[in-house]
């Protein structure tokens, strides 16, 4: 039978001693949540979730979907076989848990232009359907739509979620009613309905995870912070493209069939406005039905990271940007220690800065423009 969040800690009939786990993941699903399942399912590993349970009534702060302009063939290469992948375990979880669409990539500056191109051949390069577009109302831009991607539905995933986790006897725990203690080994000790539990490894697993739980002077120096805004509006027409991410304006807009239109933005809040307006000249006047304003984390070079914080050996990882659901498989075989040997470059080449390591990983982000 399914437990709750605050269920006293599970007797996993192993041995070990009730409130014992490998690992302790802290953060919000997708990728968190991915991340835990598989270390339960595929790796036998006792786990212990922190995160917020999901809500119905929670605004959509973010997107996952099985591409974004990367351009480096390796990541490249890597998420292609990683999306196929979480597609199948996310299929394994429940029915009609994605969406099917079509992003259109938008860039309107000489640098961004120079990326989408880049991206496009490379995509080519490696079979998928990328083909030019052109809109006339958006201007002097370059277009490019990215056919049969996958989007996360997170109305739809996240209860699905929660109940695959529950049935893997994944510990689930709420934030606001757990006392966590991170020591300098890497393990961490949880205080959550009056009960005590250990944890031998850690994983700071989404931003709000690493601003909660470490000290900017502990993060990696790649991380910078820099703020998002999550809107939910009401336009006045159907936007033309279902799901289109804006270069140069750090900007992702969500509409589904006559359903309101979601955005999310990085970077400076004094310019979502007009950020917004220039790339919905369609749909205008606009609406605005919800907003949310959070500290984020990006990386300075652009590239994704995973690698032991400065000063304590928990993990913990930023910049993994929209297609960072679909690395779980990748990421929980990293923790479990038997990841495949491009898995293990990858991440060889995404771990800490040091001296210049991580050169060769640097790519472009969203996040890292604005």
């Amino acid at each position: 039978m399914p437990h709750s969040a605050t269920r006293d800690a599970i007797r996993l009939g192993d041995g070990m001693q009730d409130d014992a786990y490998d690992n302790l993941i802290i953060g919000s699903p997708p990728l968190a949540g991915l991340v835990a399942g598989l270390l339960r399912r595929e790796h036998g590993k006792r786990v212990c979730l922190v995160a917020e349970p999901y809500s119905s009534y929670g605004l959509e702060r973010r997107f996952d979907c099985s591409i974004e302009p990367i351009t480096r063939p390796q990541t490249l290469i890597l998420l292609k076989r990683l999306a196929a992948e979480t597609l199948k375990l996310v299929n394994g979880i429940g029915r009609n848990l994605t969406d099917k669409v079509d992003p259109l990539l938008v860039a309107e500056s000489p640098a961004s232009r120079a990326v989408l191109g880049h991206f496009q051949h490379l995509g080519q390069l490696l079979g998928m359907e990328i083909e030019r577009a052109a809109d006339r109302s958006i201007g002097e831009a370059s277009l490019v739509r990215v056919r049969g991607q996958h989007l996360i539905a997170h109305h739809r995933f996240a209860p699905a979620l929660e109940a695959w986790l529950d049935q893997a006897e994944v510990r689930r725990i709420e934030p606001a009613g757990a006392e966590i203690t991170l020591r300098k080994d890497g393990t961490a000790r949880v205080v959550a309905n009056g009960r005590a539990a250990e944890a031998a490894t850690v994983l700071l697993a989404d931003d709000a995870a690493v601003l909660g739980h470490l000290r900017p002077d502990a993060w990696d120096r790649s991380i910078v912070r820099t703020a998002s805004t999550a809107l939910l509006l009401q336009p006045a027409k159907p936007a033309p493209t279902g799901f289109s991410l804006w270069l140069d304006r750090s900007l992702m807009l969500r509409q589904e069939a006559k359903g309101p239109l979601a955005a999310t933005l990085t970077g400076e809040r004094g310019t979502v406005e007009a950020r917004v307006a220039g790339a919905t000249t369609r749909s205008l006047p606009l609406r605005r039905a919800g907003e949310a304003r959070v500290d984020s984390l990006a990386t300075s070079d652009g590239a994704p990271l995973l690698a032991p914080a400065r000063g304590i050996k928990v993990m913990h990882l930023a910049g993994f940007g929209l297609s960072g659901a679909f690395f779980a498989p990748a990421i929980a075989r990293h923790l479990a220690g038997i990841a495949t040997e491009e898995e293990v470059a990858w991440f060889t080449a995404h771990g800490a800065t040091r001296g210049n390591l991580r050169l060769n990983a640097a790519d472009y982000a969203l996040a890292a423009i604005a």
